[in-house]
């Protein structure tokens, strides 16, 4: 995403701004959005949520009454869309110019994009309600494709977390002839996902929102 062309209703925040958020709320959607943002192993007393309190502070994102720390505004959404998250999805670009990752979560009552961009900056874009999110993913899929192609080759790692169920992976690989494969559960013998090759008729985007639209 090019932070220059980015709606008014984006949200820029730093990750130290999301720990921050995340203190105000406990339990397993909390738990899940950490593990999934790669927040999980910072402890609830680490200085960098006493930083994000600061920042958040200087925002004008947050106000006291009395004993009591209330968020307003762009904060208190995406905290509430982080405490009730239910699924995500992350689309990564690894291997020649790999890219950061783009997730897609399903909360309750929202639903929205979060762009990781250099220096541990996220951008927060609000979806509709009404957004098809396995649409969303199979675009931001097949952008990844495209750039790995242009690329010569590359992985694109696609994994959907669902509150209560174990991950589950749809990685494309992008060969250097312009073939695409699939790796996807089941799991070999060996403990491998299990590879196949996509058609050529087939976007790679619509096979990775295929076996997510399978899970429950």
């Amino acid at each position: 995403m090019n932070i220059l062309d980015l709606p008014e209703s984006a949200y820029r925040i730093t990750s130290h701004e999301i720990l921050a958020l995340m203190s105000f709320n406990a339990g397993a959607e909390i738990d899940q959005s950490r593990k999934v943002l790669n927040l999980a192993e910072i402890p609830e007393d680490s200085d960098l949520i006493r930083a994000g309190m600061g920042t958040l502070n200087i925002r004008d994102s947050l106000q006291r009454d009395g004993e009591e720390i209330i968020l307003q505004g762009d904060a208190e959404v995406i905290a509430r869309i982080l405490a009730s998250a239910h699924t995500w999805y992350q689309v990564i670009r690894v291997g020649p110019q790999s890219a950061l990752p783009t997730y897609v979560v399903e909360a309750v009552g929202a639903r929205a994009a979060i762009f990781l961009q250099p220096m541990s900056e996220y951008v927060c874009l609000p979806l509709l309600e009404d957004a098809d999110l396995l649409e969303f993913v199979e675009q931001v899929v097949d952008g990844a494709v495209a750039d790995a192609a242009t690329a010569g080759e590359g992985v694109i790692v696609a994994q959907c977390w669902k509150l209560g169920a174990e991950p589950v992976v749809a990685n494309i690989k992008v060969n250097t002839d312009g073939t695409h494969q699939l790796a996807a559960l089941p799991l070999t013998d060996d403990g491998q996902l299990t590879v196949s090759e996509i058609p050529a008729d087939q976007r790679p985007g619509e096979v990775v929102r295929g076996k997510f639209a399978r899970l429950p």
